[in-house]
């Protein structure tokens, strides 16, 4: 009686309120609010500054448009730019940066909501325009965006500077406008405008990332639907025609668009004398002149002609956004990533050509044999016309080594490796690996770990955000079902360490997993209506999932997880958890008929699924007070002197580096070089020139001399074994007279040097004397030396102290240790085994240079914690302390061990390398009762372990045998340790645990 009384009551209301437009102003008002709670949600847990990997570099090209890694992004630098001229001074650059992921993925999940509320309303077509048929769709299309608001993958890219978090703003906006189209077309009120709105939209989305033009196939797929029922041949029929389409634009517009332009610029320059990027030019009138043609000539003529005209025009005029790569890098800008400054090296740009090519359908095995290196024509500016060189495009190989579906393709032995742990291929067989070998790799790691896995992270649970590469300990997905998840991960009476108390083990039960399932049931018994958007809606989950795979054709052991590539996807599942929510609300109001009934099912279904995960996502999705990046790069440039050059190896080590230089304006007089690029031309090139203040670097080399196909490696010969000057090897290695080139047996000519013992002396007095290991040096190996020599002891030289040895070529004995860096001398300490220590250099330098800040003001990521293992930074520590120790200068040791305890405690990074070094050198400057205290933590750990891997089945302690002697090497160490301190307490417990086991007895 109560319920019947309330449901009279809100229909009365609503008879009086209810029309279409007060529905749509609250439709609008749940959108907005949604856009509001998700900015505010982001907002909070922003980055405040920059992030790892790429953020640092398009956050420097944002600030002073420049340009990053191909293919640019340009469209998003320009809407960063535009954020940051608000930013009231340059540390908050990062800040407005950051903000724009942040609008654009509250904006996504705004999208979402209207995107589902559109869908709901179409099967489920109230027969009242009120309120409460309102609240029937609304409600459970906001269940399903703040699920998707909450995910893990979506919420990460959410609150730094990358391209992902705009590049599915993109596609959630193109998924809605194909849905406004769909309506428009059905209430025949001017559809076609949707459809120029989709095709501008994909133009611009091309200029932050290419995966929102997977939108394509779903489009075509809707429009296919509007006069037909779904069948599999229909389906087949649109991935044929999306695909067609897709192909064109991926491979005939954007990678090979530029032949033409290619023709003309050769055409105006090498034949008519006409200055550099005429043709170019020339090309873009004639293209954009011909579009506006063809749409004025077919104007007012209801024809496929037009229609195509108007949306390849709009579409290019959304794609022009990339004149802005080309006009910033003729302006050499200081960071101008392969220089694509005239139309071939813009081409290449495009093209992505410095990644190489992995084949997809036909191509070699792992065991390929390989032949001749092949190369390909290509064209650069030389005075006032274009040259044409040979450039290295990719190995030729034996017939007998290609085949289908080549997943097993790459020979790198890591990647070998690999395959036999996921395809069960022998790594030193000589057999062609069979098309099932392929598809077994496909499925178990390319389907598997690297996008089912993903999935159920944002869906079921994770288990801890370290690199997983299939054990049982480090990044899995879990549910928090016991029984399921001893499955998956093994024992879940004791949770092992990488778990226990881990801020980033989160857990949902399955519960989203289960409502997107739910969805999925309801759209299959909806009748036709329901059928088509289950296509449309599961052919966007596809494409941007499973196809992403196949296209990506992953190696393993990746550098990182790649779950951000598959974000599109789980926006499509997103949508199934709505329509899953306003299933079982629907069900239930249907049975009952009782609005404070089916409220209830709301709030359970808005705690269970979006509560569930942004209470869990939270503590390890809350950057807002982490500047891990910004003081690793403070850090870096700070322990150089002034005017040094400054060589970096990887991402981590160089981008945020170039935030803090280009955007803060922090320590501009290092010259920061990344050696793996300076392995191109124009890499090197850009080392002649000034930047930021800093001089050209000091080259004798001819500039012409560097260029791809010139001097692009040179021999070490050892035809004498005394020491050769710098100078004069560098002189011959760059010499272009023919004595100089050692002739090979097929005629050609090579550069080399005759000895590969060096010596360089300084003015002091001082001399490097070395022998380069290598024997054949490449062009970043030959820039080095050149840099050296010329240099001669002028601007100091750092390396950064995670750099891959060999790009030292043999000069180790000359690096001094200062911490972060490793600075080459004239001179040696070394007792011959690397890197050299002076002690109150490395102290100054750890004490003053170094400034990592709080590690308990916000949680670490496993990038980070990786960070710190690459930065060596407790291997620093350890080295310092000893000699502090063996000094007598305790007082500092004991200042260094504070400062190391806020910077990297060892409760939070329990599994770094040299831990029980550090606890044992603290217990002996005199930090005693804390070192004690640390060993007992790490005791508890590792008997927590040991329990869980007793646990274990006995399969799946085979699958972790290495893992398990590891930890029992480690209960060794600590024994050891234990006994350094005098104390028998830890090891009487180490001993009674060992024997309640049944583990061998501690030796």
């Amino acid at each position: 009686m109560f319920n019947e009384i309330i449901f009279k009551g809100f229909l009365n209301r609503n008879n009086r309120i209810s029309d279409m437009k007060t529905n749509k102003r609250l439709n609008l008002v749940f959108g907005w609010t949604l856009f509001l709670v998700s900015f505010l949600l982001y907002l909070s847990t922003m980055a405040p500054t920059v992030s790892l990997w790429d953020c640092g570099e398009f956050i420097a090209c944002m600030a002073k448009l420049e340009v990053g890694h191909p293919p640019g992004a340009p469209f998003y630098l320009l809407l960063g730019r535009f954020l940051t001229l608000f930013a009231p001074d340059p540390s908050k650059v990062a800040f407005m940066a950051n903000l724009l992921s942040v609008l654009a993925s509250a904006g996504t999940v705004m999208l979402l909501y209207f995107s589902v509320h559109h869908i709901l309303q179409r099967i489920f077509k109230p027969a009242a325009e009120d309120v409460v048929a309102l609240l029937r769709t609304a409600v459970p299309s906001a269940i399903g965006a703040l699920a998707f608001a909450g995910s893990d993958t979506f919420w990460f890219s959410a609150v730094e500077a990358e391209v992902y978090a705009l590049s599915l703003f993109f596609t959630a906006l193109c998924f809605w406008a194909i849905l406004k189209w769909e309506e428009s077309h059905t209430q025949k009120t001017g559809s076609f405008k949707w459809l120029v709105l989709i095709a501008y939209l994909t133009g611009l989305s091309v200029g932050v990332h290419l995966l929102n033009l997977l939108i394509i196939p779903v489009l075509v797929l809707l429009v296919l639907l509007q006069k037909n029922t779904f069948t599999w041949v229909l389906l087949g029929k649109s991935l044929l025609i999306g695909g067609g389409i897709l192909v064109v634009i991926l491979f005939g517009f954007i990678q090979n668009g530029l032949w033409v332009a290619d023709k003309l610029e050769l055409l105006f320059v090498n034949g008519w004398g006409l200055p550099f990027q005429t043709g170019l030019i020339v090309f873009a009138v004639l293209l954009f002149g011909g579009l506006f043609y063809m749409v004025f000539r077919t104007a007012g003529k209801r024809h496929v002609s037009h229609a195509l005209s108007l949306c390849l025009l709009v579409f290019f005029i959304g794609y022009g956004s990339y004149a802005m790569i080309i006009i910033r890098a003729s302006a050499n800008t200081p960071i101008n990533l392969n220089d694509p400054s005239d139309v071939f090296s813009f081409d290449s740009f495009m093209n992505r050509e410095q990644y190489g090519d992995r084949p997809l359908f036909y191509g070699p095995y792992f065991n390929a044999k390989s032949k001749d290196l092949l190369y390909k024509s290509a064209y650069r500016p030389a005075a006032n016309r274009y040259e044409s060189y040979k450039k290295a495009d990719q190995y030729e190989y034996d017939d007998e080594g290609c085949g289908l579906f080549p997943r097993l393709h790459s020979s790198q032995p890591i990647h070998v490796y690999g395959y036999s742990q996921w395809a069960g291929v022998d790594p030193d067989s000589k057999e062609k690996p069979s098309v099932f070998a392929n598809i077994r790799f496909f499925l178990n790691y390319q389907i598997n770990h690297m996008y089912f896995r993903y999935f159920m992270w944002n869906f079921a649970g994770r288990q801890n955000d370290e690199q997983g590469h299939n054990d049982l300990i480090k990044g899995n997905w879990i549910t928090g079902i016991s029984f399921l998840d001893e499955d998956l991960v093994g024992n879940r009476d004791q949770l092992h360490s990488m778990e226990l108390n881990n801020a980033s083990r989160n857990t949902y039960f399955l519960l989203p997993l289960l409502m997107g399932l739910v969805g999925i049931v309801f759209l299959i018994g909806a009748g036709q209506e329901g059928k088509k958007y289950l296509a449309v809606i599961g052919l966007l989950m596809i494409v941007t999932g499973p196809a992403i795979v196949l296209y990506l054709n992953q190696t393993p052991y990746e550098p990182r997880e790649r779950d951000y590539a598959f974000v599109g996807s789980f926006y499509a599942f997103a949508i199934f958890i709505a329509i899953g929510a306003f299933a079982v609300s629907n069900w239930m109001f249907r049975k009952t008929r009782s609005v404070l009934t089916t409220v209830l099912v709301w709030i359970l279904l808005a705690l269970g699924v979006p509560g569930l995960m942004l209470s869990q996502n939270y503590n390890d999705h809350n950057r807002s007070d982490r500047s891990f990046a910004l003081n690793m790069a403070r850090s870096y440039l700070s322990a150089c002197d002034p005017h040094a050059i400054l060589f970096t190896y990887g991402d981590n080590d160089t981008y945020p580096l170039w935030y803090v230089q280009e955007v803060e304006g922090y320590r501009t007089d290092v010259r920061v070089i990344n050696y793996g690029l300076m392995g191109a031309d124009w890499c090197i090139r850009q080392m002649y020139e000034p930047v930021n203040g800093t001089s050209s670097m000091p080259l004798s080399i001819n500039k012409d001399r560097y260029k791809t196909g010139e001097l692009d490696n040179a021999l070490l010969m050892t035809k004498s074994q005394e020491f050769a000057h710098l100078k004069q090897v560098v002189k011959f290695i760059g010499s272009e007279h023919a004595e100089t080139k050692l002739p090979l047996q097929n005629g050609e000519k090579i550069d080399y040097s005759p000895v590969s013992n060096f010596f360089l002396p300084s003015v002091s007095g001082d001399t490097l004397l070395w022998r380069c290991p290598k024997n054949i040096l490449y062009k970043n190996d030959i820039a080095l030396l050149d840099l050296l020599a010329t240099n001669n002891w002028e601007k100091p030289v750092y390396f950064t102290i995670g750099a891959d040895p060999a790009i030292f070529l043999g000069m180790d004995n000359y690096l001094r240790h200062e911490g972060l860096v490793y600075q080459l001398l004239p001179y040696s300490k070394s007792d011959g085994s690397g890197p050299f220590i002076e002690t109150d250099v490395l102290y100054q330098s750890f004490m003053n240079n170094i400034q990592m800040g709080d590690a308990n003001s916000s949680y670490y990521d496993h990038f980070c914690r990786r960070n710190f293992d690459i930065m060596k930074y407790r291997q620093t520590v350890n080295v310092l302390l000893e000699h502090l120790k063996k000094e007598g200068q305790n007082e500092n040791a004991l200042k260094v061990i504070h400062k190391a305890n806020r910077e990297m405690p060892v409760e939070r990074m329990p599994k770094a390398e040299g831990n029980l070094v550090y606890i044992h050198l603290m217990h002996q400057v005199g930090e005693k009762a804390e070192a004690e205290r640390l060993a007992e933590y790490l005791v508890d750990l590792h008997l927590n372990d040991l329990s869980w891997f007793i646990g274990l089945s006995q399969r799946d302690q085979n699958s972790m045998a290495i893992t398990f002697q590891q930890t029992l090497e480690e209960g060794k160490a600590l024994s050891q340790l234990s006994d350094s301190f005098g104390s028998s307490a830890l090891n009487e417990k180490l001993k009674v645990a060992y024997e309640q086991m049944g583990l061998s007895e501690l030796k």
